[in-house]
C-alpha cells in the first residue's frame, strides 16, 4: 500500500519546506515518491528550484516526482457538466458570461478535487510514498471535512435521487432544468466523496501539523489538534519549524528571541505529548533544491524513518466495563485535548448516527455496531477524552447479534 502523509499548519510556518524536504529524503532513501500541492499559492516548484507540471508527475531527481495541482484542469477532467449548468443558470438570470463561469467554481471543491487526485495516484500502485503538502489550516480542515458534510449522508443522499427524479419529469415543460450528465457527474462525485472518506481513514494516510514556536501557531495547532482527533484522522507528529539556534555571537536582540521561543517549546512538548515532536532549526541559508531539502529533513528526523506511522495512538475507541454475562456497558472514547470549559457539548443520536457539537466544531459518527441496540446515557470529559456511555438495552434480541470485541471497533466517519 501506497504511504500517504499529509502536512498542514498556519500559512508561513514552513509546511511547503518539511513537505519537500520529507519527500526528498524518502526519495534519497530509494522509495518512489511523489510530492504534491494543493495549495494555491503553489510554492513547491520554487522550494524544489525546478519547474513542476500541473497536470502529470514531473521527474525532479531519481525516484522523486512532483506536481502541482491544477484545479481547473482538475475541474474539466471531472465537473465539466456541473460547471456548465451552473454557469448557464448564472447567465440567464442576468449575470454576465465570465462572472458567471467565476461563480460556478464552488467554494471548497478545489480542495475536493485536490484530494481526488491523491487518492487516485495512492491507488495506482505507482507509488511508495505520497507527500500533500496543503493549504493553510483553516482551508485544510474545511478540505478534510468536506467528505462529510458533501455527502450529507443518507438524506443527502436520498434528496439527490428524488431532485433527479423530479428533473427528469419536468425537463420537457422546462428550459432550466439540469441535463443527465450534471446528474452523472454529481452522483460520481457523491460516491468520490464516500470513498475519499474513508481513504482518509485508511491505516496507511495520517496528517502532520506544522507550527512554529509562536503564540498565534500555537493556538491554531491546538484548534487543529482537536479538530483531527473528532474527525478520526490519525495525526503521527508535529513538526515545530524556524527555531533560532542558541548561539552566543548573535546578541541581546536575538537573545530575547531566543528565550521567548524556548517558552513556546516546552509549552509545544507539555501540549503535545506523547504524540513524536520534530524541530527544525532556521537555516544560515534559504533551503532551495533537493540537496538542501535532504540536509533539512536529515537534521530534522535523525534516526526515525520519515515515511513510517511514526505514532497509532488511536483518536476513535471503544471501552467495555461489564462483567463477562452482564449486560453491556460502553465507553465511546474521543480524544479531544484543549477543549475549553466554557465549550457545550451538544450530542444528538439519530438511530446508527451519533452528532456532535462542540463549539463551532460538529461532526457526525456512525456508531460500531455493538453499540445499535445500546442507549445513550451521560458522558464526561477528563484528561483529554471525550467519553460517551452506551447501555445495553435488556429487551433487545441478544441471539440475533454476535458478540465482538470492542478493542477491535472502528468508528468511520458518516
Amino acid at each position: 500500500m501506497t504511504r500517504v502523509i499529509i502536512y498542514s499548519g498556519k500559512g508561513g510556518t514552513g509546511k511547503t519546506t518539511i513537505s519537500a524536504a520529507t519527500a526528498t529524503l524518502l526519495a534519497r532513501m530509494g522509495r518512489r515518491t511523489l510530492v504534491l500541492s494543493s495549495d494555491p499559492a503553489h510554492s513547491l516548484a520554487d522550494a524544489l528550484g525546478v519547474e513542476i507540471s500541473r497536470d502529470r508527475p514531473t521527474l525532479i531527481s531519481p525516484n522523486l516526482y512532483g506536481l502541482e495541482v491544477d484545479t481547473l484542469y482538475e475541474w474539466r477532467q471531472n465537473l465539466s457538466g456541473f460547471q456548465q449548468f451552473v454557469t448557464s443558470t448564472y447567465s440567464n438570470r442576468g449575470v454576465e458570461r465570465s462572472t458567471a463561469a467565476e461563480l460556478a467554481n464552488q467554494p471548497g471543491l478545489d480542495e475536493i478535487l485536490a484530494l481526488q487526485r491523491v487518492m487516485a495516484e495512492a491507488q495506482s500502485g505507482r507509488w511508495d510514498a505520497i507527500i500533500l503538502d496543503t493549504a493553510p489550516t483553516g482551508n485544510t480542515l474545511r478540505l478534510l471535512a468536506y467528505p462529510e458534510l458533501i455527502i450529507g449522508g443518507d438524506v443527502g443522499k436520498k434528496f439527490f435521487r428524488v431532485y433527479r427524479g423530479i428533473a427528469n419529469v419536468a425537463r420537457p415543460f422546462r428550459r432550466d432544468m439540469p441535463e443527465d450528465r450534471f446528474f452523472d457527474e454529481v452522483s460520481g462525485l457523491l460516491e468520490k466523496m464516500e470513498r475519499l472518506a474513508n481513504f482518509l481513514l485508511s491505516g496507511d494516510v495520517s496528517l502532520r501539523l506544522v507550527l512554529n514556536p509562536e503564540k498565534l501557531p500555537l493556538l491554531e495547532t491546538r484548534r487543529a489538534y482537536t479538530f483531527i482527533n473528532l474527525y478520526g484522522l490519525m495525526l503521527d507528529a508535529v513538526m515545530v519549524n524556524k527555531i533560532l539556534p542558541r548561539r552566543s555571537d548573535l546578541g541581546p536582540y536575538f537573545d530575547y528571541w531566543v528565550a521567548l521561543q524556548q517558552g513556546y517549546l516546552e509549552e509545544i512538548d507539555t501540549s503535545f505529548t506523547p504524540t513524536p515532536i520534530f524541530r527544525t532549526v532556521l537555516q544560515e541559508g534559504e533551503p532551495i533544491g533537493v540537496d538542501a531539502l535532504e540536509r533539512i529533513a536529515r537534521a530534522t528526523f535523525g534516526e526515525a524513518d520519515p515515511g513510517a506511522m511514526l505514532f497509532e495512538d488511536r483518536p476513535i475507541w471503544l471501552d467495555q466495563w461489564n462483567e463477562e454475562g452482564q449486560p453491556g456497558l460502553f465507553d465511546l472514547c474521543l480524544r479531544l485535548p484543549f477543549i475549553d470549559d466554557s465549550d457545550d457539548i451538544e450530542i444528538v443520536r439519530n438511530g446508527t448516527d451519533l452528532t456532535l457539537t462542540i463549539g463551532r466544531l460538529h461532526r457526525t459518527i456512525s456508531l460500531p455496531r455493538i453499540l445499535y441496540d445500546c442507549i445513550l446515557g451521560k458522558n464526561r470529559y477528563e484528561d483529554g477524552v471525550l467519553r460517551l456511555e452506551f447501555f445495553e438495552n435488556p429487551s433487545s434480541d441478544q441471539s440475533e447479534r454476535t458478540p465482538k470485541s470492542a478493542d477491535n471497533m472502528r468508528v468511520e466517519a458518516a
